[in-house]
């Protein structure tokens, strides 16, 4: 657990909490922003859901979900999602998952405190203490330690942490002053085809350890342990999939219950399958009509 430090609270209104999604996502989503309803402890912090096509009733279905939190939800206009042209994405990660890498630009703020949570995740605990933690002067919070298989892979200095990226602290001030925007994004770019974890290796070698570790109970992931979890983190098989192997699912379905998927069935490992044919599918199209547009005539 955080241990308490005397700092100057931030007034609710300079802080957000914020997710990404596209379609895909839009139920797991809704589960988290229920949960976030129920236990964020958040107030009038502002919430805000950035979309990549999602439709009017998914839209509905996530206000629902929402109940009394001051949420938006924001289209990502066609300008934004030109920054992602080219990215590397595969048949679970899209675009939108380098959301993350332009928050304080898409949110137009100079200062404050952003919390990132990964749509497949659920708050179990008060959010509270991310929004009051001292940042000691660094521009992110998350997760981590040293991995020498990650410092291996990322080539990044012995000693170095690496993180995990699904929940994030985020100091404005910092990450502007840093323009870490910038930096994440042309690591991307020029190292894109050999980074497996996309936007958190991106993240990871832009920041070389220059975080505030916190306590794994803000992201527990499958195989991970804390006493007192606050945000379990649905990191591999989804709990929405006879996959899933992480010991909240049974409480993620419990919290589903009161959300427009309650009754839906769990999905099986063809639809695994079925998503990465379909992104083939939609990569080798994408390919052809660039290539007929090549050769169209001025």
């Amino acid at each position: 657990m955080l241990a308490k430090i005397e700092v100057p609270a931030l007034s609710l209104s300079q802080c957000f909490v914020v997710t990404s999604i596209d379609r895909r996502f839009v139920e797991f989503a809704g589960v988290m922003l229920h949960t976030l309803a129920l236990n964020g402890d958040i107030d009038d912090a502002n919430v805000v859901v950035f979309c990549d096509g999602l439709t009017s009733k998914d839209k509905s279905h996530l206000q629902m979900c929402g109940g009394d939190l001051r949420l938006t939800l924001f289209d990502l206009s066609e300008k934004a999602l030109r920054q992602f042209d080219g990215l590397k994405t595969n048949s679970n990660w899209s675009r939108s998952i380098y959301t993350r890498l332009i928050l304080p630009d898409l949110l137009g703020c100079k200062e404050g405190r952003i919390i990132y949570l990964d749509a497949d995740t659920i708050v179990v605990d008060s959010l509270r203490p991310l929004l009051q933690l001292d940042m000691a002067g660094l521009p992110v919070a998350a997760v981590g330690g040293i991995s020498q298989q990650g410092i291996s892979r990322l080539r990044l200095p012995d000693g170095t942490k690496t993180m995990n990226s699904g929940v994030l602290a985020i100091d404005v001030r910092e990450w502007l002053s840093r323009d870490l925007s910038k930096s994440c994004l042309a690591v991307v770019r020029t190292q894109g085809e050999s980074l497996r974890f996309f936007d958190q290796d991106a993240l990871n070698i832009a920041l070389v350890g220059q975080f505030v570790s916190i306590d794994r109970r803000w992201n527990v992931v499958l195989h991970s342990h804390a006493d007192d979890p606050a945000v379990f983190h649905f990191t591999h098989a989804k709990p929405n999939s006879v996959l899933c192997q992480h010991p909240a699912q049974p409480l993620y379905l419990q919290y589903r219950q009161a959300t427009p998927w309650a009754n839906k069935p769990l999905k099986s490992h063809w639809d695994k399958r079925f998503n990465r044919w379909a992104h083939s599918v939609r990569r080798l199209f994408g390919r052809v009509s660039a290539a007929r547009l090549l050769r169209k005539p001025l």
